[in-house]
């Protein structure tokens, strides 16, 4: 067996599509940003089965994503965008897992060992701790609606890279910047003003964890920036 890392980024609000074109695919290769535990990666014992998560979502043309972008991905009517994704599973297969099966996280495989079933601390939702759960180098699960979602540290999914794109800015794209508590309306930039705004905000974190976009027909509408804890925004 042999250590293959996962990493982790904080969860984005859930997005309204409200998002005109075409993206230009850069890069498919899964790469992650933020370091957050190492598991051991393995193969099924006898009698085991392999539990994938469901496929995610890689057509880009309309929707909303989490991304990570910085001051210097803008450049004049296009932006360059790293997105990313997080595991989801079905509940049934969930509630089946037994020790000898596989489950894929984040493109590694992970051999299970132990199982432990229990109600998360917060919201006291079903949740499956594997191999001790995240904070011991394992895999935690929280059921989320429908579906069972991996989970970091803090309770949020566990984000990972599926590549980087040119995407075109709308002539109206608009930045919505919601990170700052006292404002409860946010901060509303126009499309003149959104470089701007991201190079004054050099200091802020800008990986999927806050930041979101929103597409139509390829082109960007709308970025979102979301409230973070200081630990979360790398």
């Amino acid at each position: 067996m042999r250590k293959a890392g996962l990493f982790c980024v904080a969860a984005l609000a859930a997005l309204s599509i409200s998002a005109c074109g075409g993206s230009k695919q850069e890069s498919t290769a899964a790469e992650t940003t933020v370091a957050a535990s190492t598991v051991e990666e393995g193969t099924t014992a006898a009698g085991g089965s392999i539990i994938s998560p469901e496929a995610a979502k890689t057509d880009h043309q309309n929707g909303g994503f989490p991304v990570q972008l910085d001051a210097d991905s803008f450049n004049g009517k296009t932006v360059k965008a790293e997105f990313f994704a997080f595991d989801r599973y079905d509940v049934a297969k969930i509630n089946a897992l037994k020790v000898g099966d596989v489950l894929q996280v984040a493109n590694h495989n992970v051999a299970i060992k132990t199982i432990d079933k229990k109600n998360a601390e917060t919201g006291n939702f079903p949740e499956v701790i594997i191999n001790g759960g995240v904070a011991n180098g394992g895999v935690s699960l929280l059921q989320d609606g429908d579906y069972f979602r991996t989970e970091s540290e803090d309770g949020t999914p566990l984000y990972y890279s599926i590549g980087t794109e040119e995407l075109k800015l709308a002539s109206d794209v608009v930045y919505m910047d919601y990170s700052d508590l006292n404002q409860q309306n946010g901060v509303t930039y126009q499309t003149d003003q959104i470089k701007k705004a991201f190079e004054a905000d050099k200091a802020k974190g800008w990986g999927p964890q806050v930041i979101s976009v929103v597409i139509k027909d390829g082109e960007v509408k709308q970025i979102f920036r979301t409230f973070a804890q200081d630990s979360a925004k790398k």
